[in-house]
């Protein structure tokens, strides 16, 4: 839960050195390439020796678990289950950061040669590894469809504002230069509409997120809405009334690692978050409870609550609005609701597919039994 922390300091500060220098706020001779880059690549050896001493702890208690399972007297509550789900989910997690700091890591040194040596190494290049991560996601939201489509609308806008920077510096099309920063907004107006959308549907009731998701996403917003300005002040897209002596590109030096401070914040927050909630449940997935209602067709089941992976925020759980809920929500409510109907209150029907069990016959009782706490119990 370290690395977003020990990431966000090293970046933060090569951010600032590099926006100082863009600026000439700091002389190009007093601030040479290689010491812009080097707090984020001592980062990177930070992550590399945490992600060590995680492979060590994680070796270390896989062996304690074996040994403890055998003894009747554990009263620690991973002894009593299967820890498979615990060690899949942690070796997973532990991949996947491994695979983007790396990814991140060979970006960074592409582009201090590009920065160093711009004859040597074109953009396009530059952003190889780049060119790789958007395009696997965007390939995933296509063929797997396992993501939603903004999800995949945020990749698209970033694989064309990479594109479009390309066209321009590598092969001189300037007539694109408008278009990237329109990209590159649009992405902001992306993230920061999804944010503020998560963020209000807790307000209203819709979303359950915990108090380190609600800091974070605070975190998050307060992060995309600063980029938007600083992006708009380096596209001379912001100008101030004469009466306002301030330098802009000082604002841009100082407001850039502080985007970067507060998003890395967000991404800590959400990571304690996971990690208490990993111990807790021992990497099991949650079970949720689905309603019956009984229709003219017979019994179906509805699925109006449960918990969905949302980028950036991890496991969130979620319900659907009722009534009053709903029309406290304003005229303009864009999150599912339900709809209670006669001698049914408190049950609703969501759009969705439905199983119908076969209606019982006239005369004839129909029951079902569910297991409560290891004895069964009628439903009916």
């Amino acid at each position: 839960t370290q690395l977003q922390l020990i990431l966000t300091v090293g970046i933060s500060v090569s951010i600032a050195l590099g926006t100082a220098r863009w600026t000439q706020k700091i002389d190009s001779e007093n601030c040479p390439y290689w010491i812009i880059f080097l707090p984020a690549w001592l980062s990177h050896l930070g992550l590399l020796i945490m992600h060590a001493a995680s492979g060590t702890a994680l070796s270390k208690f896989i062996a304690e678990a074996n040994d403890n399972r055998r003894r009747e007297d554990s009263t620690d509550h991973l002894d009593r289950v299967e820890y498979l789900p615990l060690l899949q989910k942690s070796l997973k997690i532990g991949l996947r950061t491994a695979v983007l700091c790396f990814t991140l890591f060979v970006f960074e040194i592409l582009l201090f040669i590009r920065l160093e040596y711009p004859s040597r190494i074109s953009l396009g290049v530059t952003y190889a590894p780049l060119w790789i991560v958007t395009t696997s996601f965007i390939l995933n939201g296509i063929l797997c469809k396992s993501q939603s489509v903004l999800y995949s609308a945020v990749w698209f806008l970033i694989f064309m504002s990479m594109l479009m920077s390309v066209l321009r510096l590598d092969l001189n099309v300037y007539s694109v230069q408008p278009y990237i920063v329109i990209a590159v907004m649009a992405l902001l107006g992306v993230v920061s509409g999804t944010l503020i959308y998560i963020v209000h549907g807790h307000q209203v009731g819709y979303y359950k997120l915990t108090d380190a998701q609600l800091t974070a996403g605070v975190f998050y917003a307060t992060s995309s809405f600063l980029a938007v300005l600083v992006v708009s002040i380096m596209a001379d897209a912001l100008s101030l009334p004469d009466l306002i002596q301030v330098d802009l590109l000082i604002v841009i030096v100082l407001l850039s690692p502080v985007v970067v401070i507060l998003g890395g914040l967000g991404a800590y927050f959400v990571s304690r978050d996971e990690y208490d909630r990993l111990l807790e449940h021992g990497g099991q997935n949650a079970v949720v409870p689905m309603d019956l209602v009984l229709e003219q067709d017979g019994w179906t089941s509805v699925l109006g609550r449960g918990t969905v992976q949302i980028p950036l925020f991890g496991d969130v759980e979620y319900a659907p609005l009722g009534p009053e809920a709903a029309e406290a929500a304003g005229p303009c409510c864009c999150y599912p609701t339900v709809r209670a109907e006669e001698g049914r209150a408190g049950h609703g029907r969501l759009p969705g597919a439905r199983n119908y069990q076969s209606p019982a016959p006239p005369g004839s009782r129909m029951e079902a039994r569910a297991t409560w706490g290891g004895s069964e119990a009628p439903i009916v």
